[in-house]
């Protein structure tokens, strides 16, 4: 015969048994806690990925204006100093046809061109003379296809240039409208990408003009 001690043990552990099974699937409230839990996770991950991908592209647009900005800045240099206060008296529309670094001051364009006028990134001319032409036929360029840099990237790129003159002073530079033998030469280069534009790169020069000694 069974004991009443004997029922109550089998009952128990039948109960365990049955509470075990349950309790090998999710409540309700558990499946909604673990799916907010994941969500949760899921958006930090999502907006550290899309950090991380704004981030390089942003290192993409600094290191092409700064060589923009730095290919500008060597054209100038190498350009002839004026001797008087002779700027731009109206516009020129090739940089080819600049004769001081004077004429570069408000200088702007986009996309960013060679002097001769090729989008940059088109170019593959071997002298200016044909790069003019080609701008000239409107062609695109004379690189190949497979070479060329893509418009809508260049196209967003916008160099623009400052010339200020200079006059050297007991506590620094101040500047003056009138001719002197120092320039201060800034070029910018802004990127343009949903209605936004902003500076990826900039670089200040200050050139002087020294007489050769007698």
């Amino acid at each position: 015969m069974t004991t009443a001690g004997e029922v109550r043990g089998l009952c128990t552990r039948r109960m365990l048994a049955l509470s075990g099974r349950l309790r090998r699937g999710f409540t309700y409230a558990e499946s909604m806690i673990a799916l907010a839990v994941m969500s949760l996770a899921g958006a930090a991950l999502l907006n550290s990925v899309a950090g991380a991908v704004q981030s390089s592209n942003d290192s993409i647009y600094r290191s092409v204006g700064q060589g923009l900005a730095e290919q500008l800045i060597d054209e100038i240099a190498a350009s002839k100093f004026p001797t008087g206060t002779a700027g731009i008296t109206s516009p020129i529309p090739l940089r080819s046809w600049f004769t001081t670094i004077d004429n570069y001051d408000k200088f702007s364009e986009c996309p960013p061109r060679t002097k001769a006028g090729e989008v940059l990134g088109n170019d593959d001319a071997a002298d200016a003379a044909t790069a003019y032409m080609n701008m000239t036929l409107g062609k695109a360029g004379s690189r190949t296809a497979e070479l060329a840099a893509a418009p809508s990237f260049v196209g967003r790129f916008t160099r623009s240039v400052l010339v200020e003159r200079l006059q050297p002073g007991a506590t620094g530079w101040t500047v003056v409208t009138q001719h002197t033998p120092h320039r201060r030469f800034t070029v910018s280069v802004a990127y343009t990408a949903n209605k936004s534009t902003r500076t990826v790169a900039q670089i200040v020069r200050v050139f002087s003009s020294v007489s050769p000694a007698p």
